[in-house]
């Protein structure tokens, strides 16, 4: 079947929701880019800062480790058709046994891991010096699991639903809540007060999506017998070991970089925010988008259906690397001007604009490989398929160890960098290659004449963007608005050759994503 056979207004809801979550995630990552900002202002790229860093990492990776990966490897899908066939109550005890394991599990866990917070962070390997703030702030940070994971539960809920809009703003208010903390509270209580910013953002994260959630018939039940409870407790069984991998490698990441210096945690944070956001918009906003409608796809009983799963996948990938190339073109050409002007002030000194653009460098790479990665992982969940993901993102772990170990000596921090952009990239060719193998559409000559132009546009771009860039340079002061004009400058550059050259390639699929982007989109139920 073509793509062109596949349903349209299953097409035009997926970019509707894409629409409305990106504007959700530009949101989230325009405040995440204020957080960040007022980090670097407030503290700099420092071993206190690094110290922090280290907090977050206990604190994101365990929840990452117990339920972010959850929400769309069993969450939504499980959610999906439950809500699709009209089971409310059912759909009710699910995600209230859901909830109350949440509460009691974590509350226990969280219990034990404040106890032993410095066995903890003595395993991420810190600084004799920074050992001690990192113990406190890992102590202040850990309840906010508890709240971001009630909270997790409930988006997935609300995307089964259809209900993008409040979740997809969800992770701005968590940001807000951290940038109020921190101006607030950074005088008093110095860099705890950020720790504190992060039980802050969770809790309004949590009560910003409760309003949308009135529909769930909430029961203090743990009904562990429930098929559908069961069938999510097997789905992310998998994805749980797979999960445990993943933050065996942050801990040796971090551990290294500690070893190369104390402010590289801090560095890599930095530069990994600037990789963040563009994974978010594009990656991020159009997986969650077409996840619901792939899980609808696959457990359809209709062939027609059926049948769309690959066309409506096939269009999920080429759009996010229509939209991903010019933005990984920009990362690369211009990272040290755009470090500098998002960060460089007060205590963030011109030595942490260098470093940090050299960690931009080396993670940027991984860019086109980490969004069509995002759309493969929901494509396999989208069928129940869980394993595979786990086996390969434990051979991704395998490529970063080696990396790792091979670059972390002569390059310091930026082969760390490397190593998880080459352990991401090898993530995503990975699955595509087994996709592939199964799909035929994956695998057409189309497929490969579309990539051609679309990297022969980025490379285009790139070059137009370092012209200019070069060309602006020597007039380029150090006043904010001298340097904000110079990155638009050269960043237009690039954006208009990138699409002369796609317009001279005829990409048919550039105008087609245009064409959604200016077509009337229907309402999507906001809560």
């Amino acid at each position: 079947m073509s793509e062109a056979g596949a349903p349209q207004p299953l097409g035009r809801n997926i970019a509707s929701a894409a629409i409305l979550i990106g504007c959700g995630i530009i949101t989230s990552r325009s405040l995440g880019l204020v957080r960040e900002q007022v980090i670097a202002a407030l503290f700099g790229s420092t071993g206190a800062t690094s110290a922090f860093r280290t907090a977050t990492r206990v604190t994101t990776g365990f929840y990452d480790l117990l339920l972010s990966g959850a929400t769309t490897s069993a969450l939504v899908p499980v959610f999906s058709d439950y809500a699709s066939a009209g089971k409310a109550a059912d759909l009710g005890k699910i995600a209230s046994t859901l909830i109350n394991l949440t509460l009691v599990g974590l509350g226990v866990t969280i219990t034990c891991l404040v106890i032993g917070a410095p066995a903890l962070v003595a395993a991420l390997g810190t600084s004799p010096e920074q050992l001690p703030l990192a113990v406190d702030l890992t102590r202040i940070a850990l309840p906010s699991v508890l709240l971001l994971g009630v909270s997790g539960i409930l988006t997935a809920l609300l995307y089964a639903r259809q209900a993008f809009g409040l979740p997809a703003f969800a992770a701005a208010v968590y940001n807000a809540g951290i940038i109020v903390a921190a101006l607030a509270l950074a005088q008093p209580l110095g860099i705890h007060g950020l720790a504190i910013g992060l039980l802050a953002g969770a809790a309004f994260q949590l009560l910003f999506q409760l309003p949308a959630s009135r529909a769930l018939r909430y029961a203090a039940v743990l009904d562990f017998r429930h098929p559908g409870v069961q069938l999510v407790l097997r789905l992310y069984a998998p994805v749980f070991l797979g999960m445990v991998v993943s933050y065996l490698v942050v801990a040796v990441d971090t551990h290294l970089a500690w070893r190369t210096a104390p402010e590289s945690v801090a560095d890599m944070a930095f530069a990994t925010t600037l990789i963040q956001f563009p994974i978010g918009l594009v990656g991020a906003a159009a997986s969650l988008a077409i996840l619901p409608s792939l899980s609808r796809l696959a457990s359809s009983e209709r062939t027609d259906e059926q049948e769309a799963f690959v066309p409506t996948l096939a269009r999920g990938i080429k759009t996010v690397l229509l939209l991903i190339a010019p933005l990984t073109a920009a990362l690369v050409v211009l990272r040290e001007p755009i470090v500098s002007l998002l960060f460089e002030r007060l205590a963030f000194d011109a030595a942490a604009t260098q470093r940090t653009a050299r960690a931009l460098l080396a993670y940027a790479p991984q860019l086109p490989f980490v969004v069509v990665d995002q759309l493969l992982i929901v494509a396999f969940y989208a069928r129940k398929e869980t394993r595979v993901p786990v086996l390969v993102g434990v051979a991704g772990a395998g490529v970063y160890l080696v990396t790792a170990l091979a670059l972390v000596e002569p390059l310091g921090m930026p082969g760390l960098a490397l190593a998880n952009a080459a352990q991401n990239s090898a993530h995503g060719v990975i699955l595509y290659w087994l996709l592939a193998r199964r799909f035929a559409a994956l695998r057409a000559p189309e497929m490969g004449a579309f990539l051609a132009r679309v990297a022969a546009g980025g490379v285009a771009a790139a070059g137009a963007a370092a012209v200019v860039g070069a060309a602006v340079e020597p007039i380029v002061t150090d006043a904010l608005l001298a340097r904000l004009g110079g990155v638009i400058a050269a960043g237009a550059a690039g954006l208009i050759t990138y699409g002369a050259v796609l317009a001279v390639l005829r990409v048919r699929e550039a105008t087609d994503v245009l064409a959604l982007l200016r077509r009337p989109r229907p309402g999507l139920e906001t809560g």
